[in-house]
């Protein structure tokens, strides 16, 4: 299950720091299992590593997740000492439910759970973290595709969350919660993505509120949602681009069936 689902870390390994994947937590244990060897399919590595390439069409927006996401130290946001000890937190929460136990995983309202119970986690974010949130967050790196998220997911997300954390604080100066629509519009170029003006103004009005004054503000579980959503419907789109001659053109043929699959998970 886990080399099927953990074959596509760009550069052919996990990032400095990014632990080994493990196979699951012993029954009535609370330590983690010691840790097992990464297990590659090249063909999904090199697609992977394509889709994340700069491209004229999609941006450089997967340099940026290789330079600033994959680079995070989690746990040390969270005052642990170790990834161990975030991992912990993981098995722990897992272990409450058979089925998860049974998969090495855990599911959106685990998730709530470990976010918003984990005192840690919850005094880092300082928002509460609801069940349709989480749910989109596990489908942005739901690789296997079967609704789970694992251990290896879970890190990565904690990355991005603290990554996406540390960017918006740099823009809430004021530390309200909330950040401006021009400084939105900074940091989403920011990450990389090739996005028109009129692209942009629709996130605007789908993301922020209008205050007092029609000052347009962002919150932060707001960004989240919209950093999830971008990431996971480029990658997407990218996927299925219709490639001339090995080049990417920027265009795709969606079936009706692929693009509700696309979306409804979102």
């Amino acid at each position: 299950m886990f080399g099927q689902a953990y074959n596509t870390y760009p550069g052919g390994a996990p990032p400095p720091g990014y632990p080994q994947p493990t196979m699951g937590m012993p029954m009535g244990s609370p330590q983690p299992p010691p840790p097992q060897a990464y297990s590659y399919s090249q063909q999904h590595l090199s697609a992977y590593q394509q889709w994340q390439q700069p491209s004229q069409y999609y941006g450089q927006y997967g340099t940026y997740i290789q330079s600033n996401v994959f680079s995070v130290q989690a746990h040390q946001a969270f005052q642990y000492n170790s990834v161990n000890d975030l991992q912990q937190i993981f098995y722990a929460e897992m272990q409450k439910n058979p089925e998860n136990t049974r998969r090495n995983a855990i599911q959106a309202e685990d998730l709530v759970n470990i976010l918003n119970n984990t005192p840690s986690i919850r005094n880092y974010f300082r928002i509460n973290w609801n069940r349709e949130l989480c749910s989109i967050m596990i489908a942005m790196l739901d690789r296997s595709k079967d609704g789970f998220m694992q251990w290896e997911e879970f890190l990565e997300l904690q990355q991005c969350l603290v990554a996406w954390h540390n960017v918006f604080c740099q823009h809430d100066t004021d530390r309200s919660g909330f950040i401006e629509s021009s400084e939105l519009i900074r940091v989403i170029m920011s990450f990389g993505y090739k996005i028109s003006p009129q692209t942009l103004e629709t996130i605007l009005k789908r993301y922020s509120r209008v205050v007092a004054g029609g000052r347009c503000l962002i919150a932060f579980d707001d960004f989240v949602s919209l950093c999830v959503r971008l990431r996971a419907f480029t990658d997407a789109f990218r996927r299925r681009d219709s490639m001339v001659n090995g080049c990417e053109t920027g265009r795709t043929v969606f079936e009706y069936d692929d693009f509700l699959r696309c979306v409804m998970c979102l």
